[in-house]
């Protein structure tokens, strides 16, 4: 990816994040609705926590702010190691997205991007690995690091979603 700057690779990761995100944001609540009865016996309930589409909306707006956020200023500094552990998180994510599909044993939202974009972000991580001037310890630990943040990022968006969606129905009974 010589002829590709960094600059550019960093600002896909929240390009491919939103792209990957319509098709949650999109397919969600319908989803939902095809497999009611399958997800009220499952024991595995993918998006579960998802109460509405505006307010997993508003989880994902502060999703990409952050890894908007992380893009610019790894261009603004010249320093992608943060990149590089958030990015590499991100590849985890759509690993999941399998995982989650697999053991529901139907479609699952986000799945179908994270196959579409996962050969893409795999060879990005590998070009970079090989370019970036940082030792292969330095990466495990961004990695590492990177991946605890995001469990426990992900923890609080998850229960913060059902308090975006009292917000919104606070704000819709609200006389004008």
């Amino acid at each position: 990816m010589n002829y590709i700057s960094m600059e550019v690779i960093s600002l896909l990761l929240p390009i491919i994040f939103m792209l990957h995100d319509f098709e949650e944001i999109i397919m969600v609540d319908i989803w939902q609705k095809k497999y009611m009865k399958l997800l009220e016996m499952s024991t595995s309930k993918p998006f579960e926590h998802w109460v509405s589409t505006n307010s997993g909306a508003i989880a994902v707006l502060i999703e990409f702010l952050i890894l908007l956020a992380v893009s610019l200023s790894s261009i603004f500094f010249q320093n992608y190691l943060i990149w590089y552990g958030v990015f590499f998180v991100f590849i985890v994510h759509f690993v999941i997205h399998y995982f989650l599909s697999f053991r529901f044993r139907h479609y699952t939202p986000g799945v179908t991007t994270a196959a579409i974009f996962m050969p893409l972000c795999l060879y990005i991580l590998y070009d970079c690995t090989k370019q970036f001037p940082y030792g292969i310890c330095a990466l495990a630990i961004t990695c590492f690091v990177n991946s605890i943040i995001f469990i426990l990022f992900f923890k609080w968006l998850t229960k913060m979603i059902q308090t975006f969606g009292k917000w919104l129905s606070f704000y819709a009974s609200k006389e004008k």
